[in-house]
């Protein structure tokens, strides 16, 4: 077995896996348990390699050897599937490798991530055709094109506008600043700009009562649920700036 796998670059442990999975038996053993391959057996590691070079798996190959008759008729009826797997498997390599990209640049600025935002970060743009299907789904096609339409590199600018607001709501936390205070009530005055870059006051205006019944309905299906960016203690501290700039208008209004 050494001999053999020295000249076919397989290592002993591989052979012995391959002869485990039955898909690559020695044609004889010697008294003392030692494994001989020949030529029949070389062709059959060949035809494993290039299997498994075109993306089947090992249990797909063994399948195939199992065949009483293995032709190339029956071979290229799978080639279609199989392209498509393997263009399943590129797109969701590529969308990988963008992520990775994204959050490298991320980081090299400086930008403070924890896993509740990386998560979120993440999972955003592994299912973010998903999540364009969702939008489209429950909301009209006006509305969610603003969502959907958005190119990468807008995306990317608004995901570091959110980071930072992240960042600010973070810093507000740790330093145990009071919902009332003004510092604290920007950060929901920036979320709200932020929003406005992608949904103009004229639409909002024109569509907010639909919006609000839509988003209520999707919400209550539950069809689709997302990661969120903010931790249980971010958003309690969110919703009391929420309920500290409501007391505060009411006050106002009533002067």
């Amino acid at each position: 077995m050494g001999e053999f796998g020295a000249k076919t670059g397989f290592s002993t442990r591989t052979l012995r896996f391959y002869e485990e999975l039955g898909i690559l038996y020695p044609n004889k053993r010697s008294e003392n348990g030692h494994r001989f391959y020949g030529l029949e057996e070389l062709a059959t590691l060949q035809r494993i390699q290039s299997l498994k070079f075109i993306g089947y798996s090992l249990q797909e190959i063994r399948e195939m050897l199992d065949k009483e008759e293995v032709t190339l008729d029956n071979f290229a009826d799978s080639l279609p599937i199989q392209r498509k797997v393997l263009v399943h498997k590129r797109e969701e390599l590529d969308r990988a490798i963008a992520a990775i990209d994204h959050v490298q640049e991320l980081l090299n600025d400086n930008f403070l991530l924890d896993w509740t935002v990386l998560t979120s970060l993440l999972h955003g743009m592994e299912f973010e055709e998903e999540q364009k299907a969702w939008m489209k789904e429950h909301f009209p096609d006006d509305f969610a094109s603003l969502f959907t339409d958005i190119s990468k590199e807008v995306r990317a600018k608004l995901d570091r506008e959110w980071l930072s607001i992240l960042a600010e709501v973070k810093r507000l936390m740790r330093e145990n600043v009071p919902s009332h205070a003004p510092e604290a009530q920007q950060v929901l005055l920036n979320i709200n700009e932020l929003f406005m870059k992608i949904v103009s006051e004229d639409v909002i205006t024109k569509n907010i009562d639909n919006w609000e019944e839509q988003l209520e309905s999707a919400e209550a299906a539950d069809d689709f649920v997302a990661p969120t960016f903010w931790s249980k203690e971010e958003e309690a501290y969110m919703e009391e700036i929420a309920k500290a700039m409501e007391q505060k208008y009411k006050e106002d209004e009533e002067k």
